[in-house]
């Protein structure tokens, strides 16, 4: 299995409801110069078929994509995220970019909990989805351009408890964060800036700068997003 991300180096498994959208997503990945192969698959027996046989870089999946039987009998629902969750159970390795119809941000937290590797409009752009794919292989997580350009808002913070997620290293599961550091992370995920957040907690700017800084230390992260969706596969972060 080839995840390095070099142009054409890339398998995938295409994993979209009806026909014509299928059709479209592989066009669209193989001629943008990133994917080499895309296979097709109009059912959850098919994907079964192509995963353990084709060993992919990645499967691309829509919210409205499923069958009710597996090759073993198994029942899976396929409303929304039902048939990711299968996927995600049965194949962790895999990285899953997931086209949501339409996007929700409940939705989006939950596919970032399971550790998929991007949530996307299906209106985004063919070079946003080409660049999710191609990026799956990372730790990265990878929004619509619709959803970034909102604020997260709508969470709840709870208190840290350990945590069963296999979806982020042992060593970021045995983080702890203070109290305050959690504060700042809550008010981070409901896109507060550095300043409104001082002001929230009557703290000087550059003090929560180095409270920023610590939880991207300690979470293992670069940037403020990436921090959310770690709290949030840790189960620190909830939608409301």
């Amino acid at each position: 299995m080839d995840v390095t991300g070099r142009p054409g180096s890339l398998t995938v498994v295409a994993a979209i409801a009806d026909p014509i959208s299928r059709l479209g997503v592989e066009v669209m990945l193989t001629s943008e110069g990133g994917v080499g192969s895309v296979t097709n698959v109009p059912d959850l027996s098919g994907l079964i078929a192509a995963v353990e046989t084709k060993a992919p870089s990645a499967l691309v999946i829509d919210t409205r994509f499923g069958q009710l039987n597996d090759r073993r009998g198994t029942t899976v629902g396929t409303e929304g995220l039902q048939a990711v969750v299968w996927v995600r159970g049965r194949y962790p390795w895999l990285p899953v970019v997931v086209i949501a119809r339409p996007p929700t941000e409940r939705e989006m937290f939950e596919t970032m909990r399971l550790g998929c590797s991007a949530y996307l409009s299906r209106s985004s752009s063919e070079q946003g989805i080409v660049n999710a794919v191609i990026d799956a292989s990372t730790c990265r997580f990878t929004f619509s351009s619709a959803m970034i350009s909102r604020q997260i808002v709508g969470v709840t913070v709870r208190r840290q408890t350990p945590t069963q997620s296999g979806h982020v290293s042992p060593e970021v599961r045995e983080t702890t964060l203070t109290t305050r550091e959690l504060d700042v992370l809550g008010l981070v995920s409901r896109g507060r800036s550095n300043k409104l957040i001082a002001n929230e907690l009557q703290v000087s700017d550059q003090t929560v700068k180095n409270y920023v800084t610590a939880i991207l230390r300690k979470l293992k992260v670069t940037d403020r997003t990436q921090a959310v969706v770690q709290a949030m596969r840790l189960g620190w972060i909830a939608p409301c």
